[in-house]
C-alpha cells in the first residue's frame, strides 16, 4: 500500500504518513484524525506522537508514543512525517489539524462547511484513505479493509516478533484482548508441531 503513494504528490505524501503512522503507533482511526501539527515531534531517530485522548485515556490526561526510524527510505516514518510537514508548508499551514483533507489537484478542500471538526477529518476518512490505497495495491477485499488492519497489523508483527503491543497500541496493562488476540497467538503459532516437522526436514535435505 505505501508502494502506491506517489510522492511526487501531496496526496501521496499524506497517505504514506497516515500509513505509516497508523501502523508504528498501533492508532485507531479516531487518534490520526485528532492529530494536531503540535502532537508530532521528530528526530532523526523516532517519530513521537502526542495522542491527547483515547478509547482508553477518557480523561484525556494524553500518552506519548514513539515510532523508531527504518532503514528503508520508503518505509521511513522520520522521513515520511517530514515529506509531508514540508507539504503542508508549502500549501501555507503550519499549525491545526496535522491530516488534511485535499482536492484532486493536490490542494486544500474548503472546510468552510465543516463547522463540527473544522480543518480535523473525521475517521471515516482516514478508512477512505486506506481502503483506497488497498484498492490501488490490488488487494482483493480492498473493500473490507479500514484503518483498523494498520493497528492490528503492527500489532501482530510486534506479537510474532517476540515483543508485547500494549503499551505501543494504548490498551490496559494486562489487556485480554492482546492476551488473546495477539501474544497468544503469537505463541501458539511459535509452537506449531509443524515447524519441527519442517526444521527436520531441513535437517535431512543438508
Amino acid at each position: 500500500m505505501v508502494a502506491t503513494c506517489d510522492l511526487r504528490t501531496i496526496a501521496g505524501r499524506r497517505d504514506r504518513c497516515m500509513l505509516l503512522l497508523g501502523r508504528g503507533a498501533l492508532n485507531r482511526r479516531i487518534e490520526l484524525a485528532d492529530l494536531s501539527i503540535a502532537d508530532v515531534a521528530v528526530d532523526d531517530d523516532f517519530v513521537t506522537l502526542h495522542i491527547r485522548s483515547s478509547k482508553t485515556d477518557q480523561e484525556a490526561k494524553g500518552e506519548h508514543t514513539d515510532i523508531p526510524a527504518e532503514v528503508d527510505p520508503l518505509l521511513d516514518p522520520v522521513a515520511a512525517v517530514r515529506d509531508w510537514l514540508t507539504a503542508l508548508h508549502h500549501l501555507g499551514v503550519r499549525e491545526g489539524a496535522f491530516f488534511r483533507a485535499l482536492t484532486s489537484r493536490g490542494t486544500l478542500q474548503n472546510r468552510a462547511v465543516a463547522k463540527e471538526r473544522g480543518d480535523y477529518v473525521t475517521g471515516d476518512a482516514i478508512n477512505d484513505w486506506v481502503r483506497s490505497r488497498a484498492h490501488k495495491a490490488g488487494a482483493k477485499n480492498w473493500q473490507q479493509i479500514t484503518a483498523h488492519g494498520l493497528r492490528r497489523g503492527g500489532a501482530q508483527a510486534i506479537a510474532e516478533a517476540g515483543g508485547d503491543p500494549t503499551k505501543q497500541g494504548r490498551w490496559k496493562p494486562g489487556s485480554a484482548v492482546v492476551k488473546r488476540e495477539y501474544l497468544d497467538r503469537a505463541q501458539s503459532r511459535a509452537e506449531n508441531p509443524w515447524l519441527k516437522v519442517q526444521a527436520r526436514r531441513r535437517e535431512d535435505l543438508t
